[in-house]
């Protein structure tokens, strides 16, 4: 991960991932915690204030469990990626929400 991140999006580095077809396409609707790869190679993930329409690839999204995780890391940061399949999404999504839960009820009970 780079220092080129903010609310938009995280820029990613290492590898280039080389288009071989072509780098220009379509615009088309993204998603928070879609994958773009722009024509340097250098992906991006898009975060909560990404713009509605994008004309990168896109070569994943990250699973909704996973977004406040990777909003957290740091310049530097190493990131891995593994492919899941929706069933695996679905129960990682049910851990986080408990997760969640359990933070906001002990927030509650302070206040």
């Amino acid at each position: 991960m780079t220092k080129l991140s903010d609310r938009m999006g995280m820029r990613l580095e290492g590898t280039n991932l080389k288009n071989i077809v072509n780098t220009n396409i379509k615009s088309e609707g993204l998603v928070k915690g879609v994958v773009q790869v722009p024509a340097d190679g250098n992906p991006i993930i898009m975060f909560s204030d990404h713009g509605t329409i994008g004309g990168y690839p896109k070569i994943a999204v990250l699973i909704t469990a996973d977004h406040d995780k990777a909003a957290q890391f740091t310049p530097g940061s190493k990131i891995k990626f593994k492919e899941v399949d929706l069933g695996e999404a679905e129960v990682l999504f049910q851990d986080y929400l408990k997760i969640t839960k359990s933070y906001l009820d002990k927030i509650n009970e302070i206040n």
